[in-house]
């Protein structure tokens, strides 16, 4: 961060941009239910934590945008504020700089989960899937770089980020909350079945496949992520095991094509065929369950004050992984209740 610098000032509230690429998106207000009590303590004890913004010189006027603070910014414009302290990076600043600072400030602080770490970086990922004509290893390395976030962290967010635009689109602006319905099809069907079954999809196209499979859900067929999982280790048979194997794509293919047809259908038609199976899949479900609960336990014994002294990488990754562990917790802890008890 040589190339430009912090400076704590007050500024005019109404010389201030919103980041249109604010991942939390553009109703921050309508999403944040403590949104009023921020309004109530900005009202009582002013601002206590000032924004952050970078500033610019637009056809010679000076102008603030926002990188931190979009439901301070708009709490002050609600309440009349006319200035607000911000601490104002100064300097000329690449795009992808700009975008590195934004992933700092908000990763470090357990404010950006998965789904608006992909929201942020979509349009780089659009660009670099240009770039690179398609080859993942490069466009996820090179988004490791242009975020500063770990390659294991990237590959994760490419479960979500290579799916078609008019799908992510649904996502992104209507239904934030099948994020992870998305990442369990892709990493739990698509990914093993392109594996196991390449030739089912020349015969169908695999965004078509998505699209089908997510269908069941935007029709309320299905309604639990981790349901997919039910299906994983259909999709996981290999070709060794011919008799499974065979059945294994007849089962994928009515996935896809019967939209009624769902995950615990598949799950309960493969274990009929093939009883034997289900000490693996069980068992597969209660070690991931275990191995989950106990890698997040050790995550959290790593406290905060710790986390401020890590070296930026091991920072990142371990922030990044407590979030989304949690979240995969609390949907096991709903769907396998017999486990837990």
């Amino acid at each position: 961060m040589k190339d430009f610098k912090f400076t704590l000032k007050k500024i005019n509230v109404s010389d201030i941009t919103p980041n249109p690429e604010n991942p939390r998106g553009k109703n921050v207000r309508d999403n944040d239910e403590q949104f009023q009590y921020l309004k109530r303590s900005i009202k009582e004890l002013g601002l206590i934590v000032p924004i952050i913004v970078h500033k610019i010189t637009e056809n010679g006027k000076e102008k603030f945008i926002l990188l931190d603070g979009e439901r301070r910014y708009w709490a002050l414009r609600e309440l009349g504020e006319m200035q607000v302290s911000a601490h104002v990076i100064e300097g000329k600043i690449k795009e992808e700089k700009d975008k590195n600072i934004m992933f700092h400030i908000h990763t470090s602080r357990v404010q950006w989960g998965a789904f608006q770490q992909c929201r942020a970086i979509e349009p780089f990922y659009q660009r670099l899937k240009k770039e690179c004509e398609g080859d993942e290893s490069k466009i996820s390395k090179e988004l490791a770089r242009i975020t500063n976030t770990p390659l294991r962290t990237i590959n994760d967010r490419l479960n979500f980020l290579r799916w078609p635009m008019n799908l992510k689109k649904i996502v992104y602006e209507e239904k934030n909350d099948l994020y992870w319905t998305v990442v369990e099809i892709e990493s739990g069907i698509i990914k093993p079945a392109e594996k196991n079954f390449p030739k089912y999809f020349k015969r169908v196209p695999k965004d078509e496949v998505r699209r089908l499979l997510f269908e069941k859900y935007l029709e309320g067929i299905e309604h639990v992520a981790t349901e997919v999982r039910k299906a994983r280790e259909i999709a996981r048979t290999t070709k060794d095991k011919k008799e499974q194997h065979k059945f294994a794509f007849e089962i994928l293919n009515r996935l896809v094509e019967e939209k009624e047809y769902t995950f615990d259908d598949a799950q309960g038609d493969f274990l009929a065929k093939f009883p034997n199976a289900e000490g693996k899949i069980q068992k597969s479900i209660k070690n991931l369950i275990r191995q989950t609960i106990n890698l997040n336990n050790s995550l959290n014994e790593y406290n905060f004050s710790y986390l401020q002294l890590a070296p930026s990488k091991e920072k990142d990754e371990l922030i990044a992984a407590i979030s989304d562990l949690e979240k995969l917790i609390e949907e096991l802890k709903q769907d396998y209740k017999d486990i837990f008890e």
